[in-house]
């Protein structure tokens, strides 16, 4: 049998260290089987964590290239349509103007 021993040291000061020493402690398991199947744990979460990511940036980069790719579309759309031209701004109406409208509506 070929076995290995590792010695891990827990700072009590420290709230995690203090929080991981007491999970190992009183877990139903030996603090060996317990740690390996913890830290076992932790490395194919950080594989599958791995794996989303490289999936992510594929779906992003095939994004990218496909917007890339209807730029010159959208140029082409921006080129054949007339320029629309904004509406002139309108005019406040003060309130003599009002009155004068409101006297000539009586003719």
């Amino acid at each position: 049998m070929n076995i290995k021993n590792l010695k891990i040291r827990f700072n009590m000061e420290n709230e995690k260290d203090k929080a991981v020493y007491e999970y190992l402690r009183n877990s139903d398991l030996s603090i060996s089987k317990e740690a390996i199947r913890s830290i076992s744990e932790y490395l194919v979460l950080l594989e599958q964590q791995k794996e989303e990511n490289r999936f992510l940036n594929a779906i992003t980069a095939t994004i990218q290239e496909n917007l890339k790719a209807l730029i010159p579309l959208i140029n082409l759309i921006n080129i054949t349509q007339p320029a629309q031209s904004e509406p002139p701004p309108k005019q406040e109406i003060t309130k003599a103007e009002d009155n004068m409208m409101d006297f000539l509506d009586n003719f």
